[in-house]
């Protein structure tokens, strides 16, 4: 059973006992809980499009480690041509959908690096990685990414913060396994899951040793504790109000571990911290390329939303609106160029992966992420201040006042109002709203912030060959 349907999916949520809070409550049926409903329809979907004529080759993919037919979400891609058709699934799909959930970067990364560790320590982590995936892509569960650590203090390294759990860490090592206390955040959609995939989220030091640790569990291992976020969709998703939210809006945790017990057949990574240079290294590879396919298709989306709402105001042809759809146009392209560059530049690693080139990859992101926060304000002023203060839908509905606002939100005149209302809606949940918050967070800090791209750039960036060449121009030979 290589491919799940949706059905099996939820029977397999029904079998499993996650400690789970949310809004105040613990939740013990996550698939008739009212938080999660929208969320685990998103979830659903993604079943629904291995089995949709029309998907299925976006979203089926061939495993040499089972010699079966695999989903999307659970495939190890090797080589160059697989991660541009992950990328090409992703700009087409998450224009229209937001999401496709690429979660396959974080396992990339430890697959490769523990093929280091094991060719340098005699280790045999890369195989458990390899059975791991074997075991997931028969049974077609989903995990979540544990990366991010809370830190505590910033300044100082794990090992030296007052309150040692900050950082995710082994506390005890048994015959059997390693027992683990700390925290994991912004583990998307855990609660909806069938593991939890952790890895450490920074470079550490000999004496952090103990916080070098990667490894996979189900989620209603004992001791794992989810505090749950619900997602920005309403809990009564409206008709026209919250189209946005209604396909994207997967709930987050903190994710808490109370001396949990990892067996060694599940544990990864178990106190080799030169090793977490480079495991960085390699997740930011790939993990930047597919958050830059991301912000480029939903540059896309904006940018239709602009020059759409532009139409129904009757404002297309004017030229300084033009202009700002034509910048959000460019910056998708810059940033959609930069993933295909950074693919065709990639490097093969001796497991059978193409390592993305790291500084290509996070000179698109770091332009597209940060531009996309002027394309929201811009949609937002192209729409008008309605997007702020239109009545709400419950209003529209009425049949006392629908005609008032049938009459005094008509835009173009070959336009219908609820139509313009609906589109206006969409551009609230943008740009006004929690779900706006929600989207524009995901475009800023997911997978590192604009700050790690900047300095991924410099520490990749050939400037000394850029500078022997001015020398060469200038005639100048003395060293520096």
């Amino acid at each position: 059973m290589a491919i799940r349907t949706k059905e099996q999916y939820l029977d397999s949520l029904r079998k499993q006992n996650p400690r789970v809070f949310i809004a105040g409550e613990q939740v013990t049926d996550v698939v008739n809980s009212s938080y999660f409903k929208s969320s685990l329809e998103e979830n659903c979907k993604f079943y629904d499009w291995m089995h949709d004529p029309e998907k299925r080759d976006d979203f089926v993919c061939w495993s040499p480690l089972i010699n079966e037919e695999v989903s999307f979400w659970t495939h190890i891609r090797q080589g160059k041509d697989e991660w541009r058709k992950m990328v090409e699934v992703m700009k087409k799909n998450n224009a229209r959908n937001f999401c496709s959930f690429c979660m396959g970067v974080g396992p990339a990364a430890i697959w490769a690096v523990t093929y280091e560790i094991d060719k340098t320590k005699g280790t045999n982590y890369h195989e458990r990685v390899k059975e791991f995936f074997k075991k997931m892509q028969k049974s077609d569960d989903r995990f979540c990414l544990g990366l991010m650590d809370p830190k505590g203090d910033r300044s100082l390294p794990p090992s030296r913060q007052a309150d040692p759990d900050l950082f995710l860490h082994i506390v005890d090592r048994t015959p059997d396994g390693i027992i683990v206390n700390g925290a994991k955040m912004h583990t998307s959609s855990a609660p909806l899951t069938h593991y939890i995939f952790c890895a450490p989220c920074g470079r550490l030091g000999e004496e952090d040793r103990d916080y070098a640790v990667s490894f996979a569990i189900p989620i209603d291992t004992k001791g794992i504790t989810f505090i749950t976020r619900p997602s920005p969709c309403p809990l009564q998703p409206t008709e026209m109000t919250n189209p946005a939210s209604i396909r994207h809006n997967m709930v987050e945790c903190l994710t808490v571990f109370d001396n949990v017990f990892v067996p060694w057949e599940n544990v990864f990574m178990a106190g080799e911290w030169e090793f977490t240079d480079r495991f960085i290294y390699l997740f930011s590879s790939y993990a930047r390329i597919a958050k830059a396919t991301c912000v480029s298709a939903r540059t896309d989306m904006i940018a239709g939303a602009a020059a759409l709402i532009a139409d129904y105001n009757g404002v297309s042809k004017a030229s300084h609106i033009r202009s700002k759809i034509n910048d959000m146009a460019i910056s998708s392209q810059i940033g959609w160029g930069c993933v295909l560059g950074a693919i065709a530049n990639a490097v093969e690693h001796p497991s059978g992966f193409s390592i993305p080139d790291i500084s290509i990859g996070n000179a698109g992101l770091y332009y597209t992420r940060l531009r996309f926060v002027e394309f929201l304000g811009m949609l937002m002023e192209i729409a008008g201040g309605a997007v702020t203060t239109m009545p709400l839908e419950a209003d529209y509905v009425n049949p006392e006042t629908r005609p008032l606002i049938e009459k005094y939100f008509k835009g173009k005149e070959s336009v219908p109002t609820e139509d313009r209302l609906r589109l206006l809606y969409f551009i609230q949940e943008l740009t006004a709203s929690r779900f706006g918050g929600y989207f524009l967070s995901s475009a800023i800090c997911a997978v590192g912030t604009p700050e790690t791209n900047r300095l991924e750039v410099m520490r990749n960036y050939d400037l000394r060959t850029q500078i022997e060449n001015v020398k060469d121009i200038c005639g100048i030979n003395s060293q520096v």
